[in-house]
């Protein structure tokens, strides 16, 4: 039987034709809200409310017509040509309707994972209700806004692998990497995200890195120290207090690109750079006096400073290499592979030889500006 409901839209009905053009979109809210006051209706008010909506649809911009999606999208009996309708209207309504309701279909979903609009896309990443293949479609997107989405979205059931490949993206995308560092517990698969990590999820990595490679116990790292040509240039480059400088300087010798060579360097807490020094086999001794030199934020912190040389003496170097390989995604170079990289590029007898650690000089920063930054 018609219910108050009923009656209420009845009255709306009937003075919606006398409404201004400017006052349409707001009766389209109005009546929105009293259809969405309970979650069933009578099948004489669905019918009343969609024939009131769809004359009221087109005079709605999309900020009120996403409001009205949005509560139609939770509503189970909503009138399905009215959700269709928006739906072919695009935009923010259509994304609302795609986040949230139970009603489209498994078919519609897939496709639009698999080839609709990135936004749209964006949406259904989003949803509650999506299953193995549907994340599976959405993780090979390419776009990094579908990437955030599904990352942020701590119900969808990421797999193994999606999150290492999801991690590997998150690398260059730091709101990626903590979308996925802040959706679940941490594990080895999150391990390229070391330096986006806060102190204490670095030290769970650290730990599950070591719990894992436990059956490398008590042996030792094959690798022999870095040479000592190299020791010098790295240390001279920090003696000049240029940032560009040495980060370009680190890059050629850990054998990672520009890019993450200056992100080891900024990284304030100092691990980063104590891995990659323990990775290529800087000694001990060199390591400690280029942060006195050169990074004063991790020198004159007493608990910094010493939880680095803490970190260098108990961190195995082939574990140090493990973590700055999945950073920087590139494997530290050896000494033994310094060597031989060396050998190669010497000039042949009578060669002019090419002079060593020149860097562009609009790269460099002067003193002050590293003091400041470091």
């Amino acid at each position: 039987m018609p219910t108050d409901i009923y009656a209420r839209l009845r009255e709306l009905a009937a003075s919606a034709d006398s409404k201004p053009a400017e006052m349409r979109p707001i009766l389209l809210r109005v009546i929105t809200d009293l259809f969405a006051l309970h979650p069933e209706h009578h099948p004489q008010e669905i019918r009343l409310y969609e024939e009131m909506a769809q004359k009221l649809i087109d005079d709605a911009d999309d900020a009120a017509l996403a409001v009205v999606a949005r509560k139609l999208a939770r509503c189970p009996d909503a009138p399905s040509s009215l959700i269709n309708r928006i739906r072919a209207r695009g935009g923010a309504p259509a994304r609302e309707i795609l986040l949230s309701d139970s009603k489209v279909e498994w078919k519609d979903l897939r496709q639009i994972a698999l080839s609709g609009a990135y936004d749209h896309a964006c949406a259904v990443a989003a949803r509650g209700d999506l299953d193995r293949e549907l994340v599976k479609i959405l993780a090979d997107r390419p776009e990094r806004e579908v990437a955030r989405a599904l990352a942020g979205n701590r119900l969808a059931p990421l797999s193994a692998e999606e999150r290492r490949l999801l991690a590997v993206r998150g690398r260059e995308d730091a709101v990626l990497a903590q979308a996925l560092l802040q959706r679940e517990e941490i594990s080895l698969d999150l391990l390229p995200l070391y330096l986006f990590a806060d102190e204490q999820q670095r030290g769970k990595l650290i730990g599950l890195l070591r719990c894992a490679d436990l059956a490398q116990a008590g042996r030792c790292d094959a690798a022999p120290r870095l040479d000592g040509g190299a020791c010098k240039r790295l240390e001279a480059a920090a003696l000049r207090q240029k940032r560009s400088s040495f980060a370009l300087t680190l890059a050629g010798i850990v054998g990672c690109d520009t890019i993450s060579a200056r992100k080891i360097v900024e990284d304030e807490s100092g691990d980063a750079l104590t891995l990659a020094f323990l990775a290529i086999g800087l000694p001990r001794e060199i390591c400690a006096r280029i942060f006195l030199i050169a990074f004063p934020k991790v020198a004159l912190s007493p608990e910094r400073f010493e939880a680095n040389l803490r970190l260098y003496d108990t961190l195995p170097r082939r574990e140090a290499a493990r973590v700055v390989s999945a950073f920087t995604g590139s494997a530290p170079r050896t000494a033994a592979t310094q060597t031989r990289t060396q050998a190669l590029r010497a000039p042949s007898v009578g060669a002019f030889a090419p002079a060593q650690d020149k860097t562009p000089r609009q790269d460099d920063y002067d003193a002050a500006a590293w003091q400041n930054a470091s």
